[in-house]
């Protein structure tokens, strides 16, 4: 199983940067996860649209999903033969997800459904189960696994829920690290590269990748705080494809 990072940043992207999404390859089988802003041209480097499996939203914060929108136009440009793409999203009454409503165009390409946060899902061979953070938008962490290799991924996080019980034993935990100590009072939903240091080391993951930084926070200095307390930390690099 492979990660690729299309995008690191949030709430906006730096000049050259993207904001929050990833591509999960195993088997044949291609999952974005979120569509920030900068997503969709990045997806295009790594797969064509017709191989793209799917697409799941972990909470409908427009840093995560502002991409999302064009793919119906994607895919009825580049793969207009293949079946509806797949775009599984949190439910209710939210009106930003209206934004991820194919219009009456692009729902011969593009098929918006519920995220199945308590069942789970079976894409090819890989299972992914959901667990909510701690965020003010209903958010959903996600962790993947083809039955060999164990991924996952916090999405936006406070540290007001322990997500340690379901990472635990993830060989990669792909976490949240939006502060640092120096600016992280005050702040709500979000995690500090400590806290997902703790967090990593408390559930007893592989590797810890972080993400989600301010434009304004050095990613080293993020990486540096998370090295004191869990050694395998690194700073997410975008457009860097890492094994699982």
């Amino acid at each position: 199983m492979l990660v690729t990072v299309l995008g690191r940043y949030s709430p906006y992207a730096p000049v050259g940067g993207a904001c929050p999404g990833l591509l999960v390859q195993a088997r044949g089988v291609a999952l974005m996860l979120d569509g920030g802003p900068g997503t969709v041209a990045r997806l295009q480097m790594q797969v064509p649209a017709a191989h793209l499996t799917a697409v799941l939203v972990s909470h409908l914060h427009h840093d995560h999903i502002a991409d999302l929108h064009c793919l119906q136009y994607l895919m009825a440009d580049q793969a207009p033969g293949r079946e509806p793409l797949p775009i599984y999203a949190p439910g209710g009454d939210n009106p930003d997800r209206r934004w991820l409503e194919p219009s009456s165009f692009g729902a011969r390409w593009v098929r918006l459904l519920p995220l199945p946060v308590d069942e789970g899902l079976a894409v090819g061979p890989l299972r992914v189960t959901f667990a909510r953070t701690d965020h003010p938008e209903p958010c959903w962490a996600m962790r993947i696994t083809d039955g060999c290799r164990t991924l996952v991924y916090t999405a936006d996080t406070g540290a007001g829920v322990d997500l340690a019980p379901f990472a635990r034993g993830a060989d990669l935990l792909i976490a949240e690290s939006t502060f640092v100590a120096a600016n992280g009072q005050n702040r709500r939903g979000h995690l500090t590269a400590a806290e997902a240091a703790d967090l990593a080391l408390r559930a007893g993951v592989g590797r810890l990748l972080l993400t989600h930084f301010l434009p304004s926070t050095p990613a080293a200095e993020a990486e540096a705080e998370a090295r004191a307390i869990f050694p395998p930390a690194e700073a997410a690099v975008e457009m860097r494809t890492y094994p699982v």
